[in-house]
């Protein structure tokens, strides 16, 4: 094998460190992606050993090679942010060492290589219905959608799930097994791992292999019941000592604070979330990230959740944050933007103000330029209002009573004389 370059070595103005490096895949669809926010391609289970190869990556890596970004894939995201002037994810990562595959040839950058970060859905059960996900994420918000129907502003349908779940799950413990020595990072991803069948069968190889590079991930809502949490930080402790993996890392996923936060996320309880987060608070050795997820009805109430967050970091607990905003199908009813640049700019001057400095920080400061350079959208807007009077049918929830700003600005644009 070649040396891991310390950086990535194509330098333009669109190749992603990620279309070499990274993989996502979703063991309950059979479908890989070069990073979580591009399109899903479905890999044969003949060909699964090529599911960081597709015929879809490696055009994609073919335009970034000449300085072109790909259209339609999910690339646009970290597109828009370097337009808006922001720190994307691709400038983020092209810049940090030890991402580039171990079998990368600068003379052959088109060649077949061996992802360095792997990022698996194990399956869709999630006990939470967010707003802004997707059937494919979500087991609960693809029951609804089989109970109620497609909502009318947008067509998502439900999960098609592959016969062959397990027989995927089988080949990628294969794959794990003679490749894990080349990974740095094994990110498991849900629905919500931590009520997933599948997370023992990935725990019980970790505790029967060696991988003391590894770095291991979780993205978690937080919501599981009490002593959940403590057992899987005990096992992920005791890997750790035996130094059988390197870290440990957990992303706790929480958009905003209050009433209206639990209706964003539907099915969370806070109470529940604080109890499980100061758990994690008490386990110095785990880096801990709180990732937020910005959508229209988030930025109300972000302010306070910050506030929360500067409180533990003033007792000197570590504490990471990553901003986002809201990608993928629910863009087109949740985006911010939709508002246009004087709506939020109160509250994210606030933010601002109170995030404290950090790379994430400057990618928060980018999203919030896109969104001061905005304009108002109002048939995004009329697809927003629609789409909340159909959340409250299905849910019993009143989004008037917890937005009054957002009503009153659709009531003034007329939005809400729609029907």
């Amino acid at each position: 094998m070649m040396s891991v370059a310390k950086t990535f070595p194509i330098d333009n103005a669109s190749a992603c460190v990620w279309k070499w490096s990274w993989s996502t895949f979703r063991l309950y669809t059979g479908g890989s992606s070069s990073c979580h926010r591009v399109e899903n391609v479905f890999v044969p289970l003949d060909q699964f050993d090529s599911f960081h190869n597709t015929g879809a990556v490696i055009r994609d890596r073919q335009l970034m090679l000449q300085g072109q970004w790909p259209q339609g894939r999910g690339c646009e995201y970290c597109k828009e942010i370097e337009r808006s002037g922001g720190i994307s994810e691709r400038l983020f990562h092209n810049d940090m060492p030890g991402l580039t595959p171990v079998d990368f040839d600068i003379n052959d950058p088109e060649a077949p290589v061996t992802p360095r970060v792997l990022e698996i859905y194990l399956n869709n059960t999630c006990d939470l219905a967010c707003l802004y996900c997707a059937p494919i994420f979500s087991s609960k918000i693809n029951d609804e959608l089989k109970k109620f129907g497609p909502l009318p502003t947008i067509d998502i349908k439900p999960l098609v799930r592959s016969p062959d779940h397990e027989k995927y799950l089988h080949k990628m413990m294969q794959w794990l097994e003679q490749n894990s020595q080349n990974l740095q990072r094994l990110s498991i991803q849900g629905g919500e791992p931590f009520l997933q069948k599948e997370l023992e069968i990935f725990m019980d190889w970790l505790e029967s292999s060696h991988n003391p590079d590894l770095e291991l991930s979780f993205n978690t809502n937080l919501n599981e019941p009490n002593g959940v949490i403590d057992g899987y930080v005990e096992r992920l402790k005791r890997l750790l000592i035996t130094r059988k993996i390197k870290r440990v890392d957990f992303t706790c996923s929480l958009d905003c604070w209050g009433p209206q936060q639990e209706f964003i996320r539907y099915g969370l309880r806070l109470d529940q979330w604080i109890r499980n987060f100061e758990l994690l608070l008490t386990h110095r050795w785990l880096f801990l990230h709180v990732g937020h997820n910005m959508t229209s009805l988030s930025i109300k109430t972000l302010p306070e959740l910050q506030n929360i967050i500067n409180q533990y970091l003033d007792k000197g607990h570590r504490i990471f944050q990553t901003f986002g905003h809201v990608d993928g199908p629910n863009q087109k009813l949740y985006d911010p933007s939709f508002f246009g640049g004087e709506f939020f700019r109160s509250q994210l001057e606030t933010l601002a103000a109170i995030i404290p400095e950090s790379i994430e920080k400057q990618r928060f400061l980018g999203i919030k330029r896109r969104i001061d350079a905005s304009w108002i959208d109002r048939s995004r807007l009329k697809d927003l209002y629609v789409t909340l009077e159909h959340i409250d049918l299905r849910r019993q929830t009143n989004w008037r009573r917890l937005f009054p700003e957002i009503e009153n600005f659709l009531h003034k644009e007329k939005i809400t004389d729609v029907v």
